[in-house]
């Protein structure tokens, strides 16, 4: 009421409306924000892995109750973090559209109003967090990755002599905490970042850091079955390096290559095809390599500055693309078999219709679970199997990253434009592409046929190192002798894990994304 008495109803905010389709979203660069959240991500699974379930299993075979006491505690106290780091994020927008016929003052939910110098029309909407996936650029991180070796190399070279040990050994126990944490995670980071240049698929960050967390997750069964169940089934009159070759050509590739495969079938409703499958399986397989990477940097940290310096650089460049190049192989083949036949859609009708059953459930206690003031259940399209099979994708809203310096929008590293007038190429320039390309590796189209290749290509990495390990103390080989030739060995396999890895990716590159 005015000093007149006139009384004046405050207006009330407009409704939500439904997110409009195709709309372009954008939002502030922070390429770090991912590698921190992962990083918080890997050691909260490492701690359900390693210190919860793994011990509760171990405390109830051996029926101690302290340990299960401890286990239980690991494997529930993490949940919480974990959900927090991952739950689903939404956006509010609000959209002001200048129209002559509109307002310049638009009332706000919380309270206040919008002012427009102006008039608009004011909308708003609700929609999830579809930001692309947004890392530094590969070479940046490759540099840090660098760097830590270089430091952990100096580091080592006070422990070389008696004179200087006491000091070496007090510098790298300061030095020790930030080279375990750097010299696990940077290097699969650095190779999530150059995975996602050399492929250059727009990604979502919420669907890549879901493959990442599932390549994590399939490390727990493959842990079980090398632990206790393949062990268990070894024949006791077997000698311990015949026991040990078998765990690391049979039990290891096996089960891990297995599991894994299983994280990326996970995901086959939204693989459409070979090179998006291929994008999968490689980014599980890093999730995979980067827990396990995480075990064996903090053995190898006990061992001094040399184990650790030697450790991060042959896992870094070797092992972690393994990991990832398998995986991919595999992924590849369920790409293929998503884009020659219907099994993606109709997993994504199955999903769909599991969760109009749940939302028809909840209703049906009583519950408002879709907010449209009643109790009916689901009130929106249910398409029948052949409307899925029949209809194509539904379009998402799509995002671009902002500048924090400039405010102009910019790309993620050698991410492929999708705007359609910026993608045509003439005959003489995809003839350059082909030439520039070189030579290039593509993966079999047969699913059963990429499994079993990625299982024998884990089984002859685990099975000749191990081999050639044994060869200086079966022929009275000389230390420096044995360390040269195991050196030897393994640069004979990083650089061919390297070669596969570079030319795999140039020949899925090369693919449609249709």
């Amino acid at each position: 009421m005015d000093a007149q008495g006139r009384k004046f109803a405050m207006e009330d905010p407009v409704p939500l409306t439904p997110a409009p389709e195709r709309i372009r979203l954008a939002t502030e660069s922070k390429p770090w924000k991912n590698y921190w959240r992962m990083l918080g991500t890997v050691i909260l699974a490492f701690i359900l892995i390693d210190f919860g379930i793994s011990i509760l299993i171990f405390s109830l075979l051996s029926g101690d109750f302290l340990l299960t006491a401890l286990g239980t505690f690991c494997s529930l106290a993490p949940l919480p973090l974990l959900i927090i780091l991952h739950r689903p994020k939404m956006v509010h927008v609000r959209l002001a559209t200048p129209d002559s016929k509109g307002k310049k003052y638009h009332p706000l939910p919380e309270g206040g109003s919008l002012y427009t110098p102006q008039p608009t029309v004011f909308k708003r909407f609700i929609t999830t967090d579809d930001s692309v996936l947004d890392l530094p650029p590969h070479r940046q991180i490759w540099a840090i990755f660098i760097v830590v070796v270089v430091i952990g190399a100096v580091l080592s070279i006070p422990l070389l002599f008696e004179e200087t040990l006491v000091a070496g050994i007090v510098i790298y126990l300061f030095a020790v905490i930030p080279l375990f944490i750097l010299g696990f995670s940077i290097p699969v980071f650095a190779w999530w970042a150059t995975s996602s240049k050399w492929l250059g698929l727009p990604t979502r960050r919420r669907d890549a850091e879901a493959w990442l967390i599932a390549g994590m997750a399939s490390a727990l069964p493959a842990l079980i079955i090398n632990t206790w169940i393949f062990p268990a089934l070894l024949p006791s009159f077997l000698s311990e390096n015949a026991q040990m070759f078998l765990l690391l050509t049979v039990s290891a590739p096996v089960g891990e290559e297995f599991f894994k495969m299983l994280a990326v079938c996970l995901f086959l409703p939204n693989i459409r095809n070979a090179r998006q499958g291929f994008q999968v399986g490689f980014t599980v397989g890093l999730g995979f390599a980067l827990i396990e990477n995480l075990m064996y940097i903090m053995g190898s940290s006990f061992g001094g500055a040399i184990s650790l310096t030697l450790t991060t650089l042959v896992r870094g460049i070797g092992s972690i693309p393994g990991h990832a190049v398998w995986t991919g192989v595999t992924g590849f083949g369920i790409g293929c078999l998503a884009n020659s036949t219907d099994v993606d859609r109709r997993m994504r009708w199955m999903l769909r219709g599991l969760s109009i059953r749940t939302v028809d459930f909840v209703e049906n206690l009583g519950i408002d679970v879709d907010g449209d003031g009643d109790h009916s259940g689901y009130d929106h399209l249910r398409q029948s199997l052949d409307d899925v099979l029949d209809g194509d994708t539904p379009a998402s809203s799509s995002w671009l990253l902002i500048d924090q310096k400039t405010g102009h929008p910019v790309n993620p590293d050698g991410i492929e434009e999708e705007d359609v007038g910026t993608t045509i190429v003439t005959a003489v320039q995809a003839e350059q592409y082909r030439k520039e390309s070189g030579f290039q590796l593509l993966p079999p189209s047969n699913a059963l046929f990429c499994l079993i290749l990625a299982m024998l290509g884990h089984a002859f990495w685990n099975g000749s190192s191990f081999l050639v390990s044994l060869l200086g103390g079966n022929y009275g080989l000389s230390l420096g002798i044995d360390i040269l030739l195991n050196l030897s060995w393994m640069a004979v396999l990083i650089s061919t894990v390297l070669f596969l890895a570079t030319k795999i990716m140039k020949g899925v590159r090369s693919l449609s994304t249709s």
